[in-house]
This record gives C-alpha cells, structure tokens and sequence, in this order.
C-alpha cells in the first residue's frame, strides 16, 4: 500500500460492495478497521464468481490491508468499544442498509457526539432517503434502476440478466473515496467533520449523465451505435485478434492511407468532418477489413505507433495480463496469503512516485481484535477478557 494516508484510521462497518470504500482508502495507507460480527465475520469472502482456497475474489481485493476486529455491535460492551474506537479514527464508514447502525445506538449522531471531527460516510445501495430506502437489493439491481442493464431473452422468450461489468459496483466506492478523502482534508484543516452520503443507485445513475440530462430538458438523443460506422470500427487481423481503428479525424485517416500505401482511399473522404465515421460505406469497410487482415495485431499497434494512426488492440482479459503496456505499466503484486499461498494480483491504477504497490493479504475473521484494542485502545489482558465474557468480542 501507499502512505498517502499513512496516520489516517478509518473504522468501517460494512458488508459486500462497500468493503471496496474502505479498501481504496487502505490502498492508500490508511489503516482501515474492519468491524465483524464474531466468529464468521462478512459474508463477502464466500460471495461472487471465482475465488482461491475457498475465499471470493471479491473478499481477497476489497479487504486486503485491512485489520479485523471481531466485535458484537449487539452487546452495550460491544457498541461502547466502537464508539471508543470512533473517539480515535478520522472515518467511520456505515456500509450497512439505511438505519441499520441507528438501530444499534452507533450512528452519526452518537459518533459525532464523542468524536466532532468525525468524518463519517453512509455508503448503501439506495441511500438514506426516497421512496426505495428501504429496498433490499443488489449489484445488478443497482444497474437494472439506473439503465445499464436491459432483459436478454432466452429461446424460449424468457428474459434473464445479462451483463458483463457492474458499473455501481465500480463506480459507487470511488465516488464514496473521493467524498471521504474531501472530507478529510477539511477535517484535518479546520477541525470540522463532514456527513457524506453516497448511494450506489445514485452512483449508477450519474453514468448514465448523458442520457439523463437530454431528458431532463425533453431532446431526444440517439445511442451512441457504431455498428454503421467504417473509420471507427473493429477489425479482424491476420492472427485471428481485433484492433479497434479510430481514424475518425483526417490526420488520422490521411496518415494511415499513406502509410499502408492507399492514397486511392483519401479520394473523397479527405476534409471530412473533425469526427467522420464514413457510417454506412460498405465498400469501404470491404477495403479496410482485407488491409487489416494482412498483418497481426501487434503488428497494427506498432503500425498505429510508428505513424501516429489513433487505435487500440482488442483484448481479452487473459490477453491483457501478456499485453506489452500493460506489463510495462507494473499493475501487478504478489503476496503471501496464509491460506492461498504465493498468489498475484491487480494492484491500483495510481501510481505514486518513489512508491511501488503491495498490501498485506485480507484478513480472517477478528485476526487484530487484541492487537486493535491493546493498542489503539490501551487495553490489558484482563479487560479484554471480560469483553470475550460478555460476547462483545
């Protein structure tokens, strides 16, 4: 991890997505306590597709760097250790359904009380307030509300979900880390916390922001569709791989029809418009698709390179960890899981000069809790023992 936030403690209450809030701010150095109700903890380490030793992909990214305290939220001890823990962190991140920390007597106002400087984050699926906040739901539900996802249809004629990447699910904890980090800066400036709230339904639908706005003021917009277009199109290449060609602008199209010796080709497309397609010339397409089919598409890119020609390789993800840029780029870790072993993983995309990313691996349920209350919390032997007595831990 980072120490762009070395010094910054965080205490999180969180379950499936909103684990990832608190894992970017570990990414970055801040040492995140992640609260779990004893013994099993959060059930994400079991949840989603893909996994090693048993444990999620999802777990094993939005956890890693973190510290587990297992702590029972349903005791009074329980609850008072945590809002001991809020007197001493700079974040509290609710990741709960909305009121679900209220009904266990630890929500914004409690912290505030005992931590003014608090910045404390509600991070939930439809927020604290409208006419769903209370709907149960999940990741593609998030995308379902907001338009990303539409029914596919079987044979049959029944429809079922379809998709590829979540958006809310990527984009909700970024938006929740950019509120946080503001907050924090502010805290840290002038001694007043924040209240930020950020709901991933909201999330989901600030990327459809184009759409959204045109129909708000009532103009309809067709869909971005290239499937017509020829100069901004996909090809195949001779090793049976993709590239996307862009040369939409005429240096680009004026370059690429020089250098693969196709100057016939600038005869009437020069001078088109800054962002020309040529949408619908088959004949074209035709021309391009045989040029394309002569070389592999690394030979393409290099081509693209070599002559300033806009482009991109078309890959796959079992593509993309061989490609070039990707490894020259160091995006990769690797790390000693005490139960997976020696495994790799995608890092973060900042980059920080002088600085080389790792994080320490996810942990297992309650691994800090003694750790955590000895050390932030000054307690003895003794005294955490009696928390064990009670339940609370």
């Amino acid at each position: 991890m980072y120490n762009l936030l070395q010094g910054i403690r965080v205490l999180e209450v969180a379950l499936i997505t909103p684990d990832a809030l608190g894992g970017y701010l570990a990414d970055l150095g801040a040492e995140v306590l992640k609260i779990e109700q004893p013994p099993d903890g959060d059930y994400v380490r079991v949840l989603g597709g893909g996994g090693i030793a048993g444990l999620s992909f999802m777990h094993l990214r939005w956890n890693r760097g973190k510290k587990s305290v297992g702590l029972n939220l349903k005791t009074e001890s329980g609850r008072r250790v945590f809002l001991d823990l809020a007197k001493k962190s700079h974040v509290v991140v609710d990741g709960l359904r909305a009121g679900a920390i209220e009904r266990f007597g630890i929500g914004y106002e409690a912290v505030k009380q005992v931590n003014p400087k608090i910045v404390y984050c509600s991070f939930n699926a439809t927020g604290q307030s409208g006419a769903y906040r209370d709907l149960a739901t999940h990741g593609p539900g998030f995308d379902a509300y907001a338009g990303h996802i539409q029914p596919s249809l079987r044979p049959d004629g029944m429809p079922y979900l379809d998709f590829k990447t979540l958006v809310a699910m990527s984009a909700g904890p970024l938006y929740a880390a950019l509120g946080v980090v503001s907050g924090i800066v502010r805290s840290l400036m002038t001694g007043q916390g924040a209240y930020i709230e950020v709901a991933q339904f909201d999330a989901a639908a600030a990327w459809q922001a184009n759409g959204i706005d045109a129909s708000l003021n009532n103009i309809e917009v067709e869909p971005q569709q290239l499937r017509e277009a020829v100069r901004h199109q996909m090809y195949r290449t001779k090793d049976d791989k993709y590239v996307v060609f862009q040369a939409s602008e005429d240096k680009f199209w004026t370059s690429f029809c020089r250098n693969v010796g196709r100057e016939d080709l600038l005869e009437g497309h020069e001078r088109k418009a800054v962002a020309s397609h040529a949408r619908g010339d088959e004949p074209l397409r035709q021309e391009l698709a045989a040029i394309f089919a002569t070389k592999t598409r690394a030979e393409w890119v290099e081509f693209f390179i070599e002559h300033n020609v806009a482009g991109s390789p078309v890959n796959t993800p079992e593509d993309l960890i061989h490609d070039p840029h990707f490894l020259s780029r160091d995006l990769t870790f690797e790390q000693d899981h005490p139960q997976a072993g020696r495994v790799r993983w995608f890092g973060t995309p900042i980059k920080v000069a002088g600085q080389r990313f790792s994080a320490a691996p996810a942990p297992s349920p309650g691994e800090h809790t003694q750790e955590v209350l000895s050390g932030v919390l000054g307690l003895e032997g003794s005294e955490i023992e009696e928390l064990r007595s009670q339940g609370a831990i």
